[in-house]
């Protein structure tokens, strides 16, 4: 299961690649311990988030793993190669708006209620010689124009940081790869 499958329509998207000195094996392990709570830009993020919720504690997409509590599920897997998650969401609503529906890769593809944003991401994961090339791309497509344009407001406020998480979580995962790797502890 590829993006292009499951949201061959985008309104937003965003791409970062980062090369790993460390096998794909070992980038595929960094990748799926990964945590928000490691990463210090995504952990202040979600508090600033989380105070507008008027939360005590971070919420677990924060500090789970985040290809298991993530904003979206994970849809579909090729071990140390690729993974692609995605759902249905309502992010500019202060609380996340309304419980999404549990969809697979088809049924994202094929929805089409209006007051939604259908939300992609994936990692790739391609060999280069002894190295990893691990590229991030997220796609969101809105249901309807009022989402686009809702979408769109939010996506203004959130894409600098959006894009500060995902090259720190780049980052994390090729230290935690590489330090592997190389035999050393690895860091948090």
């Amino acid at each position: 299961m590829t993006l292009d499958e499951i949201l061959p329509e985008v309104h937003f998207a965003e791409r970062h690649a980062r090369r790993i000195e460390a096998p794909p094996a070992q980038v595929w392990a960094a990748l799926l311990e990964l945590r928000l709570s490691d990463l210090p830009v995504a952990r202040l993020l979600m508090d600033v988030r989380s105070l507008a919720w008027l939360r005590r504690s971070r919420p677990r997409i924060v500090t789970g793993r985040f290809l298991e509590e993530g904003p979206v599920p994970v849809l579909g897997t090729e071990p140390e190669r690729r993974v692609v998650a995605g759902g249905v969401m309502q992010p500019w609503k202060l609380r996340g708006g309304s419980t999404p529906p549990a969809l697979d890769g088809p049924q994202l593809r094929a929805f089409a209620a209006p007051g939604w944003v259908k939300c992609g991401v994936d990692f790739v994961l391609e060999p280069v010689g002894d190295a990893t090339l691990l590229r991030t791309e997220t796609r969101i497509t809105a249901t309807d124009p009022a989402s686009r344009r809702c979408f769109a407001a939010y996506w203004a406020l959130i894409r600098l940081g959006s894009g500060l998480i995902r090259r720190e979580m780049l980052r994390q995962i090729g230290k935690r790869a590489e330090a592997a790797d190389a035999g050393a502890p690895v860091p948090a």
